[in-house]
């Protein structure tokens, strides 16, 4: 049930006493935490009218009437040099942040893997886009196979700044998933009550919503901070398993801190950061870890607790429950698909040298002539012809490459040289070079531009994760979508998804 505000109910009833106590208490030196000011429970009155009357305001009802403009909309074929933000911001008028807002629905709507890399006589479904009066877009979803038009109802509109969380829906939200980290008994879902012979303590439990404590109190959450200090005192002195929360809500990091501070749990660890692998690196940040009792790491129960607005992966959410991480994100919603840069990922597997050299010029997009004979000297005039056998010959860019193996003969050495005064791009490679090595050589050779390093490929502070990998990012007018990133690394199935899910294509050689 969302709770609901209202004005703060409570009752103090006090117990009649005889004219001799009276006196006797008059004399007496009051606890100066039960001290009443006379003009508290009038203006306590007035507060509450005055916050009743802010909690009513007007209602204004706003109407955006669609423009009678045409939509436009339709299939377009893609021409050389195509990619999806173009189309959209040329042929379809849309400006940068309109054409970014709607790409993910394209995008998915069509099956397009990468957004820059379309094939030329591609068709792309472009649903009809409506400008309305005020300036804001809606657009129309593309009619499915077997459909003559769009689902009712179903529309992407333009997306606008997140609007931030009512104070009320925040308390809600945190509520839902409080439930699930600290289920709660029956006796902590009833309204608090406190029962004396001197008075009787009701607090309206929509007004103040509780949350349960683990050794089986209650957290109340005075959102609004209108629990005067006497009724603060009362439940404090009377009840010890009490807490009372006047953090605003309105700050979600600082509210869930104050819940988590007050809930009982063993240990609470803010601004958690945990790694996951050396070479790819997988890194998680969390804005609390919990755990709930002394035995939560053995017993692989330990909770992680965000409370900003972009949730982490589907993928990344699975990984970590079989970690043993119970993730929570109350505020969250999914991240849109943001465009990164999303260059090929070519994971070369090969074990034995030709098969890598294979391997790295596929990913270079090169198909190599095996054991080719490159002349030396040509046959001439005195008949004489000397060519020697190039393990790889190819050529790129107007250039020819040939790559052959030192065997550790002088003279084979010597006529490899001499090739490359004729113009031939010559990379000898000798028996103990590997994947790095190859790669160096034939990079520096082909000049093109990239080094080895462990690259930050997934690296964004509001994601809340990161993702590290050593390979060479490679830049090259000749390479497929301009550049590509080369690694030996294996990865796992997260490792893959997390690419995935963030534009990259991948491809094993």
């Amino acid at each position: 049930m969302p709770f609901l505000v209202k004005k703060p109910l409570f009752f103090v009833t006090t117990v009649c006493l005889s004219s001799m106590l009276c006196v006797s208490a008059a004399r007496a030196t009051m606890d100066p935490r039960f001290e009443l000011d006379p003009q508290t429970l009038s203006g306590a009155k007035s507060a509450a009218k005055t916050q009743s009357a802010k909690e009513k305001p007007a209602r204004r009802t706003v109407v955006h009437k669609s423009v009678s403009t045409p939509a436009k909309g339709g299939t377009y074929t893609v021409k050389q040099g195509d990619h999806l933000f173009k189309i959209l911001m040329r042929d379809y008028g849309l400006n940068n942040d309109e054409a970014e807002s709607f790409i993910e629905e394209i995008r998915r709507e069509n099956n397009i893997y990468d957004i820059k890399r379309l094939k030329v006589g591609q068709k792309i479904t472009i649903p009809p886009v409506h400008r309305r009066s005020d300036g804001s877009l809606k657009l129309i979803q593309a009619a499915r196979p077997g459909n003559d038009s769009a689902t009712p109802g179903q529309s992407f509109k333009l997306e606008s700044p997140v609007a931030p969380l009512s104070e009320q829906e925040v308390v809600t939200k945190a509520h839902d998933v409080w439930n699930s980290i600290v289920p709660s008994k029956k006796e902590q879902q009833k309204p608090l009550a406190l029962q004396t012979q001197t008075f009787s303590l009701t607090l309206d439990p929509e007004r103040y919503p509780t949350f349960a404590r683990m050794d089986g109190g209650r957290i109340v959450v005075d959102q609004n901070g209108t629990i005067p200090p006497l009724v603060k005192s009362l439940i404090e002195d009377k009840d010890a398993s009490v807490r009372i929360v006047s953090e605003s809500p309105s700050g979600n990091r600082h509210f869930m801190a104050a819940l988590l501070e007050n809930a009982g749990f063993y240990s609470v660890e803010d601004n958690f950061t945990m790694e996951f692998g050396a070479d790819p690196k997988l890194t998680v940040q969390a804005d609390f870890k919990v755990e709930k009792t002394a035995e939560s790491l053995i017993k692989q129960d330990v909770v992680l607790v965000n409370s900003g607005r972009t949730s982490l992966p589907p993928s990344l959410g699975e990984f970590l429950k079989k970690e043993g991480f119970s993730l929570y994100e109350p505020f969250a919603s999914l991240k849109p698909f943001a465009q990164r840069d999303s260059r090929t990922i070519h994971s070369v597997s090969a074990k034995n040298q030709p098969e890598t050299i294979d391997s790295i010029l596929s990913a270079f997009s090169v198909t190599p002539v095996r054991d080719r004979r490159v002349d030396v000297f040509a046959a001439d005039n005195n008949g004489i012809s000397l060519a020697v056998k190039a393990e790889r010959y190819f050529e790129r860019g107007g250039q020819r490459y040939v790559v052959t193996s030192f065997d550790g003969d002088p003279v084979n050495y010597t006529l490899f040289r001499i090739l490359e005064t004729k113009g031939y791009n010559v990379v000898i490679l000798e028996a103990q070079d590997d994947f790095h090595k190859i790669s160096e050589k034939l990079i520096s050779r082909m000049k093109i531009k990239g080094a080895f390093a462990q690259h930050n490929l997934i690296q964004d502070s509001s994601a809340g994760y990161s993702l590290q990998m050593s390979g060479f990012k490679l830049d090259d007018s000749l390479l497929p979508g301009g550049g590509i990133f080369l690694t030996d690394r294996a990865m796992d199935r997260i490792i893959r998804d997390l690419f995935t899910e963030n534009g990259f294509s991948l491809a094993t050689k």
